[in-house]
C-alpha cells in the first residue's frame, strides 16, 4: 500500500502557561489573540492533563509517549538519565524521512542533564534561556529560517518558547497591557509570609516596577503571554503566507501551568493541582474540522497520536499514552478514564486524576524512611487529598474524610498501579529512589549570591 504524503509537523510548546489565562480557554483578559484564532481552527483539548510536572519529567513524558515510572525522569535536573532504548519523537520522524529540527534549551539547561533532548534532530538550536529579552522572537525568527530552508522537504520542527515562566518580565508594551492596580486577591505581604527569605529573594529577581502589588506580578505573567502570542502569530503567518497551512499539522502545548494560591503557593508550579497539571492542547490538523473536545486526556497521548497524524512507525515496545485520532475524528467519546501525575521535586506527590475527582498523595518520606519536606523545607502531612471536581473545580475542599469509600477506593487504585509499574519496569519505586531534584536549593543560592 502506497504511504501517504508526509505533513510538515510543527509542535510549539510554550512552557508555563495555565490554559485559563488565555481567551480560547475563558480567560476574560484579552491575552491571546492570536492563539485564540489558532484555537478557533484546530481541535482543543479542554482536559489536558500532564502526566509529570515540572520541565524534565513533561517533556520527555511528551516526546517519549511513556508515564515517568516508565522512562524514569521524574524529577528536573536530576541525576537519572534516559535509557538509550527509549525512542523519541524526532527519532521517528528522522526515521520516516523527516528533516528534525529544534529550537529550544532542554539541552543547555541544567548544566547538560536534558542531553536525551537532541536525541534524533538533524538541526537543534540551543537558546539558553533570557529572561527580560526578546527572545522570543530571536527564537521565532530561526525557527521561520528552517521553514523557509526546508520548505521542499518534510519537516518535523520543534518549537520551544520560555515565556511565561519566571521570572516574569516582559517588554513594553506588555508589561503593563493587563495591569490593574490594586485587583489582585492577595497582598505580597501575604505571599511574602510564607517563606519571607525565598519570596523576598524570588519577587525581587523579577525588578518588579510595582513591587507590592500583585495585580501587578500576575500581570507580568499575562504580558508575558502576550508577548508570546504575538510570535506564535507571526510562525502561523508565516506558514499560511507560504501556501503550506492546509499540508501542517500545528501543535501548541504546554508542559505544565503554574500557581496563583492553589496549595499554598505563588509564581511557580509545584503540587498537582490543576492550576499545575491542566495543560493548553489544540492540535491544527489538514482535513479535520475544529472542534473542542472535554474528554480527559494526558501529556502521554502527543506521541501516540503524532505516530498516525504523522505516519511514523510504532517504538518497538507497547507506549502508555493512547492514541487520540478517534476522539478528534468523532469515532469515540474517551480514550482513558484517568491520568496519574506525578512530582518529584520539592513537592513529591502522586495524583489520580478522574473526569470528575482527583486523589492527591503526598509522598513524604523517601525508600531509606528519610523525610522529603515540602518545597518551603517545612515537614509535610502525609494525608491524602481528594476534590470533587464537578462541585469544587478550583480544589478548595478536601472530600477526604466526607468520601471514606472512595477515598479508599483511589487509593487501592494508586497502589495497584504502582505494583504494576514495579513489575512492568523492574525498577523500585522512582519518586521513592531518585531523591529530590536541587532546584530549590540551586535558586536560593544563586538569589542571595546577588544581594
Amino acid at each position: 500500500m502506497q504511504r501517504m504524503k508526509l505533513p510538515t509537523i510543527v509542535v510549539v510548546a510554550i512552557d508555563t502557561l495555565r490554559p485559563d489565562h488565555l481567551g480560547c480557554y475563558g480567560y476574560e483578559r484579552p491575552t491571546s489573540p492570536h492563539i485564540d484564532a489558532l484555537a478557533a481552527e484546530s481541535v482543543v483539548f479542554d482536559q489536558a492533563i500532564a502526566a509529570g510536572i515540572p520541565t524534565m519529567p513533561a517533556f520527555t513524558t511528551m516526546s517519549s509517549g511513556l508515564h515517568p515510572y516508565r522512562h524514569g525522569i521524574v524529577s528536573h535536573a536530576g541525576k537519572r538519565r534516559l535509557a538509550e532504548d527509549i525512542v523519541l519523537l524526532p527519532q521517528l520522524a528522522q526515521a520516516r524521512g523527516y528533516v528534525t529540527a529544534a529550537c529550544d534549551n532542554l539541552v543547555v539547561q541544567g548544566e547538560g542533564r536534558g542531553s536525551w533532548f537532541a536525541r534524533g534532530y538533524d538541526h537543534y538550536s540551543g537558546f539558553l534561556y533570557k529572561p527580560f529579552s526578546d527572545q522570543s522572537r530571536q527564537i521565532t525568527d530561526r525557527a521561520i529560517a528552517f521553514l523557509d530552508n526546508y520548505a521542499q522537504q518534510p519537516l518535523f520542527l520543534f518549537v520551544h518558547y520560555w515565556d511565561p515562566h519566571t521570572p516574569y518580565g516582559p517588554l513594553p508594551p506588555f508589561d503593563t497591557l493587563h495591569y490593574r492596580p490594586g485587583s489582585g486577591p492577595y497582598e505580597l505581604s501575604e505571599v511574602e509570609a510564607l517563606a519571607p527569605e525565598y519570596y523576598k529573594a524570588f519577587l525581587d529577581d523579577m525588578k518588579l516596577r510595582h513591587r507590592d502589588d500583585y495585580a501587578y506580578v500576575v500581570a507580568q505573567y499575562d504580558g508575558e503571554i502576550s508577548q508570546v502570542d504575538q510570535q506564535v502569530g507571526r510562525l502561523v503567518e508565516t506558514i499560511k503566507e507560504r501556501g503550506a497551512w492546509d499540508d501542517t499539522i500545528f501543535v501548541l502545548l504546554s508542559d505544565h501551568g503554574e500557581c496563583f494560591g492553589e496549595g499554598g503557593f505563588f509564581f511557580d508550579h509545584h503540587g498537582l493541582y490543576d492550576a499545575v497539571t491542566r495543560i493548553t492542547l489544540m492540535m491544527h490538523l489538514p482535513d479535520c474540522r475544529p472542534r473542542r473536545i472535554g474528554a480527559l486526556v494526558s501529556s502521554e497521548d502527543l506521541l501516540p497520536s503524532l505516530i498516525t497524524l504523522g505516519d511514523l512507525e510504532e517504538p518497538p515496545y507497547e507506549l502508555s499514552g493512547y492514541d487520540l485520532t478517534p476522539l478528534i475524528y468523532g469515532d469515540c467519546e474517551a480514550v482513558r478514564e484517568r491520568v496519574i501525575s506525578v512530582e518529584s521535586s520539592r513537592q513529591a506527590s502522586l495524583a489520580l486524576r478522574t473526569p470528575d475527582w482527583k486523589l492527591i498523595l503526598p509522598i513524604v518520606r523517601d525508600a531509606q524512611g528519610q523525610p522529603l519536606p515540602d518545597f518551603y523545607g517545612r515537614e509535610r502531612d502525609p494525608a491524602p487529598l481528594l476534590f470533587d471536581l464537578r462541585n469544587d473545580p478550583h480544589e478548595r475542599i478536601n472530600r477526604a474524610a466526607h468520601e471514606p469509600e472512595r477515598l479508599k477506593t483511589m487509593l487501592g487504585e494508586l497502589a495497584e498501579w504502582r505494583a504494576e509499574m514495579a513489575a512492568l519496569t523492574g525498577e523500585p519505586d522512582p519518586i521513592l529512589n531518585q531523591g529530590l531534584s536541587l532546584h530549590y536549593d540551586i535558586f536560593m543560592r544563586r538569589l542571595l549570591a546577588r544581594r
